[in-house]
């Protein structure tokens, strides 16, 4: 059991690592940036594209959200 829960805290450790070097504002424009590339591609006839590209924008908004609950304190 302590060697899963030392494992855990060993990945949390690399992601905040990691992820402290990002400003909090990156991962808002990285999904708005989704949302505007994703759009274009839908434009462009790439249906597929469109809907694999408009699936970050969640991911990069609930990267920016963990990383704020669990570091209140870095912000």
């Amino acid at each position: 059991m302590n060697d899963t829960k030392d494992a855990t805290q060993n990945v949390q450790e690399q992601y905040f690592r990691i992820t402290d070097e990002v400003p909090e504002e990156v991962w808002y424009w990285a999904a708005l940036g989704s949302i505007i590339a994703s759009a274009i591609l839908f434009l462009s006839n790439k249906r597929d594209w469109s809907i694999f590209v408009g699936q970050w924008p969640p991911t990069f908004l609930l990267f920016g959200v963990f990383h704020k609950i669990l570091r209140p304190h870095t912000h």
